[in-house]
C-alpha cells in the first residue's frame, strides 16, 4: 500500500493546493466535458486540464451541461432532467439502482480511500480484480499485453506480450477464462484467466473499445452511442441498444465494468464516468472525478480503468500511463 485513508491528510501542501485548484474549475471543465459527449471529429477547446472529447454531430436537440448542483440545458429546450441531490448512502446503493424520480441523473464524485503505485508504461485499457490480483490489458502497437498486478504494490507478477500487430483493449472474466479485445483488429482472445495462457480467439466486426460481463452476457462498446450485446462462450452479438443522456447519443464509451445490473462506463478523454441502465441504455449517473491527481503528459494519459472489488464493496480507477491507482467510493455530489 502506497497511501491510505489514515494518512491522505498528510499529503504536502502543493498537493492539496492542487487538489482545491482543480475542485475550484469543477463546474467549468464538467460543463465543457459533458456538452462535448454528443459531437465527434471536430477540434475543442482546452477547458481549465481538460481535453474534452466531441462526438457526432447532433443538430437541434438538447445540449445539457453539468455543474454541482444539477444537469441544465442550454437555450435550445424547456425542460431538463434534475441531478438528483446529495443524499446519505453506500457504495453499494451508488453501485446498483438507489431510487431516483423519472429523468434524475445522479451527481457523483470520487471519495478516495486508498492509493497504490501504478505501472507509468502501461497504457490501460482494461481492468478487472480477481482472486486479490488485477488483471489488466495494456494497449498501444508494440507494447500491447495482458497482465497479473499485485494491487498492493503494484508489481507486476505476469506478463504476456501481445503480437505487434494488435492494439489491446478492454477484458473481462468470464469463470475461468478471461476475454480481451483488440482495437481495429476485429479479434477477442480468450485466455485461461489462472495461467493467462491462450486458449483461442475469435473474430467480430467493427472496433473493440469496452468489454464487461453482467452474468449472463457480455456487454461492449465500439466508440459508436452503443452496448452491444454479446454470448459469452461464443462472442456472437446477441443484441444492442443506444446509450443516451437528456436523449442524446453518448459516443467514445471506453472502458467498462458491470456491477450490480449497472455498467459503469469511462468516457474516453474526460474525467467523467457514466453509469448505464444497460436495460434501456440511459444514463442513469454521471462520477466526476477531477479531484484525482492525474497527469497532465503525455496527452494520451486519460482516465481509463474500472474494477470492482466486491469483498470493500468500492471501486478500483486509474489511467492510461498513470502512477496511481485509486481506491474510491462514487459518493454523491456536495450541493450548495
Amino acid at each position: 500500500m502506497w497511501m491510505n485513508s489514515a494518512n491522505l491528510a498528510g499529503v504536502g501542501g502543493s498537493h492539496r493546493i492542487e487538489v482545491q485548484r482543480k475542485v475550484e474549475f469543477l463546474r467549468h471543465t464538467v460543463a465543457v466535458q459533458v456538452s462535448s459527449l454528443f459531437r465527434r471529429h471536430r477540434p475543442v477547446m482546452v477547458a481549465a486540464i481538460l481535453v474534452a472529447v466531441l462526438a457526432t454531430g447532433c443538430s437541434g436537440g438538447t445540449r445539457p451541461t453539468l455543474t454541482d448542483e444539477r444537469l441544465v440545458e442550454t437555450p435550445d429546450s424547456a425542460a431538463a432532467p434534475t441531478v438528483a441531490g446529495a443524499t446519505a448512502g453506500t457504495a453499494e446503493e451508488s453501485a446498483g439502482t438507489a431510487a431516483r424520480g423519472p429523468g434524475e441523473v445522479e451527481a457523483l464524485v470520487v471519495e478516495v480511500l486508498e492509493i497504490f503505485p501504478h505501472d507509468t508504461t502501461a497504457s490501460t485499457q482494461g481492468l478487472e480484480l480477481h482472486n486479490g490480483v488485477f488483471l489488466e490489458s495494456t494497449g498501444l502497437y508494440g507494447r500491447s499485453d495482458i497482465r497479473r498486478v499485485d494491487p498492493a504494490t503494484g508489481n507486476v507478477l505476469q506478463v504476456i506480450p501481445i503480437d505487434q500487430q494488435f492494439f489491446a483493449e478492454g477484458l473481462t472474466r468470464v469463470d475461468d477464462q478471461v476475454i480481451q479485445l483488440t482495437w481495429l483488429e476485429n479479434t477477442a482472445f480468450y485466455w485461461d484467466a489462472a495461467t493467462l495462457e491462450r486458449i483461442k480467439e475469435v473474430s467480430y466486426p467493427g472496433d473493440g473499445w469496452g468489454l464487461c460481463y453482467d452474468g449472463s452476457r457480455l456487454i461492449m462498446t465500439d466508440g459508436t452511442p452503443q452496448l452491444i450485446f454479446r454470448d459469452p462462450m461464443t462472442f456472437d452479438e446477441t443484441g444492442r441498444i443506444p446509450v443516451t443522456l437528456n436523449g442524446q447519443e453518448v459516443y467514445n464509451l471506453n472502458e467498462l465494468e458491470c456491477v450490480n445490473g449497472m455498467v459503469w462506463a469511462n468516457i474516453w478523454q474526460t474525467e467523467l464516468i457514466a453509469r448505464i441502465d444497460p436495460a434501456t441504455g440511459v444514463v442513469t449517473g454521471l462520477v466526476d472525478a477531477i479531484t484525482l491527481d492525474a497527469p497532465t503528459e503525455p496527452e494520451s494519459a486519460v482516465l481509463n480503468g474500472i474494477a470492482w472489488d466486491a469483498s470493500t464493496q468500492s471501486f478500483y480507477v486509474t489511467g492510461k500511463l498513470w502512477p496511481n491507482m485509486y481506491r474510491v467510493n462514487f459518493v454523491p455530489a456536495p450541493t450548495g
